[in-house]
């Protein structure tokens, strides 16, 4: 399951199209290592806590007990767009796969055009129904679903081996292995931007966290697996980038050449790993990347779908959602409908989730360290401690780095993905209004920080998203309108988001409000009930007393035995009577603050 959702597609297309122009096949080594260790650290952070409570939460539960409700929404709110991105991603990625092998054949018939990129009707179709077919057989075959996804993972692991024992030596003979992309200061800036990428690399593994309470095996033993699907993903990364440099077709003379002018090639030569396995395996090396990469597509679609069903069901019970999602059939079926919606978006304009996809798991992961810290705090185990600590600050530095243009060789993220991000972060006010109305007061007492950290996304992505607009442009006149018509979007995001806050903020003073009022009432009802205790025993009192005085008279008057015994009674249980009477009275001066007894004297 870790291993599986780890490893996608992009860990056949990222070694052309990203990790070899960026830092060169050495650099990209040196980052997957470097990545791998950082993921390591945070592995261990779920690991510890997913020993401490079985329970199917995952992060959401984690933070949930370490920070409180609040907190845990904004994790689980981004946790959710983060596995959501990886089903749709994956589905549509299979046209990748299609246009390779088949070059333009489904590019052809019905068409249209989305942010300037034309899809073909026929060609998102293939996604379209991996997606229905895999949301089907979770509603009506689920076990049979969990077997397949073994399955290919298995496939996956064993076609990633095969290949690179085929294309290691030819690797080595050509001598590009100790090579980078640039040279001098600019190599250790070059490995550091794909070390940022290692979140999106490696996001999947802390899926295991939501199936504790199901585990058929004790619990300790999901530290060694977590750490073995972690070191796998990067042994396949990392063996990718050699089978990438491995061959290059004629006319180029190295994998310098090469790499620059894929964008200009078409079919098996513009994905270096599919023309290694082809150079050197023929058919038998195409056919065996294509089982290998579509393994990893689905492996990662099943696990999107089980991790995001989690995170909907985990929310829903917790009040965030509505209770429907709690049943995982509807859930599931929100899942297919939303991606197979999407898939017919394009995968161009679909790969502006990438980023966000690499930003919702850093916050899940950030979430997870500091409550690993937290906790371990508690239990006086420093080791863990620190380890909750590192992970904690590296997710900020990497939060801040995929947020601030300019501080990686690659833009951390783009135009579109700060405009989608402002989108989440607005619908998260929705919800979080859903959150605050479900809330116990204990829980949002005032502002909050999910309002806050949403509303300063809002402001901050809405921003670069409009300032990245206006610097894409060439000329002046395309600026100012540009400006005109991209301002007057931000401000309508911005107040939107504004008015969104203020209303809950009001709702949740007015409830505030209305519970300092139920606490008045109450206090003055209970002093109330003591006033009249007091009066009331202090009255009944007196005329006790003469009870009590007269049948001790009447006691001391010849009488017949009779008439002695019934006075005998009545001065028994006049004088229990009195006893109750005055511990009520005391017990009223007790309440309003009167205590005027020898004890508390004394005290």
């Amino acid at each position: 399951m870790a291993f599986g959702v780890m490893v996608g597609w992009g860990v056949f297309a990222m070694p052309g199209n990203t990790f070899l122009p960026v830092a060169g096949p050495a650099g990209t080594q040196i980052a997957i290592v470097i990545g791998m260790i950082i993921m390591l650290i945070i592995g261990g952070n779920f690991t510890y806590l997913m020993g401490r409570t079985a329970i199917t939460g995952g992060i959401y539960s984690y933070t949930k007990e370490a920070f409180g409700r609040d907190h845990a929404f904004l994790s689980a709110w981004f946790l959710c767009l983060s596995y959501l991105t990886i089903v749709f991603l994956n589905g549509t990625a299979l046209i990748y796969i299609v246009r390779m092998l088949f070059g333009s054949s489904l590019q052809t018939g019905f068409h249209y055009t989305v942010a300037g990129n034309t899809i073909y009707l026929y060609e998102t179709l293939v996604s379209a129904l991996a997606l229905g077919i895999i949301g089907v057989l979770f509603l009506i075959a689920k076990p049979l679903l969990q077997r397949l996804h073994t399955i290919f993972a298995i496939m996956l692991f064993a076609g990633t081996i095969l290949i690179t024992v085929v294309c290691f030596p030819h690797a080595i003979a050509g001598g590009a292995l100790t090579e980078f992309s640039s040279a001098g200061t600019e190599r250790v800036h070059s490995v550091l931007s794909l070390v940022i990428l290692a979140p999106w690399a490696f996001v999947g593994f802390e899926v295991t966290s939501f199936d504790t309470a199901h585990f058929r095996f004790p619990i300790w033993r999901s530290r060694p697996l977590i750490i073995v699907a972690i070191v796998a993903a990067a042994c396949a990364y990392s063996a990718m980038v050699l089978v990438s440099v491995a061959a290059v077709p004629d006319g180029f003379g190295s994998w310098r050449e090469y790499i620059s002018a894929l964008d200009q090639l078409e079919g098996v030569a513009s994905v270096p790993t599919f023309y290694a396995a082809s150079r050197y395996m023929g058919t038998a090396g195409i056919v065996i990347m294509t089982i290998t990469a579509v393994s990893s597509i689905l492996t990662g679609i099943i696990g999107g779908y089980r991790a995001t069903t989690r995170v909907l069901s985990t929310m829903a019970e917790d009040r965030i959602l509505s209770e429907r999602f709690s049943r995982t059939a509807y859930s599931i079926l929100f899942i297919m409908l939303l991606s197979i919606m999407l898939a017919f978006l394009g995968r161009n304009t679909l790969n502006w989730f990438v980023d966000l996809t690499s930003f919702g798991a850093i916050v899940g992961f950030g979430y997870t360290s500091a409550a690993a810290g937290k906790m371990a705090r508690a239990e006086n185990n420093r080791r863990r401690v620190i380890m909750g600590i590192i992970g904690t600050v590296v997710s900020v530095i990497f939060v801040v780095v995929q947020l601030v243009p300019n501080l990686t060789v690659m833009e951390a993220m783009g135009r579109q993905a700060f405009f989608m991000l402002s989108l989440w972060c607005l619908a998260g006010f929705v919800f979080y209004w859903r959150t605050a109305r479900q809330g116990q007061l204990t829980e949002f007492s005032g502002i909050s920080t999910s309002g806050v950290v949403l509303f300063a996304l809002i402001i901050y992505s809405s921003l670069m998203w409009l300032a990245k607009l206006l610097l894409s442009e060439e000329s002046a006149g395309k600026m100012k309108a540009d400006l005109v018509w991209g301002g007057a979007i931000v401000m309508l995001i911005i107040f939107a988001g504004l008015t969104i806050m203020l209303y809950v903020q009001d709702y949740v003073r007015k409830r505030n409000e209305a519970g300092e009022r139920e606490k008045i009432r109450a206090v003055e009802s209970s002093l109330a009930k003591s006033r009249f205790l007091f009066n009331m025993s202090h009255d009944i009192r007196t005329p006790m007393n003469a009870i009590v005085g007269y049948t001790n008279l009447a006691l001391k008057e010849s009488s017949t035995p009779e008439v002695h015994g019934y006075l005998e009674k009545i001065n028994l249980s006049s004088q229990h009577l009195l006893a109750l009477i005055n511990d009520i009275l005391e017990m009223s001066r007790i309440e309003n603050g009167n205590d005027h007894t020898p004890e508390a004297a004394a005290c």
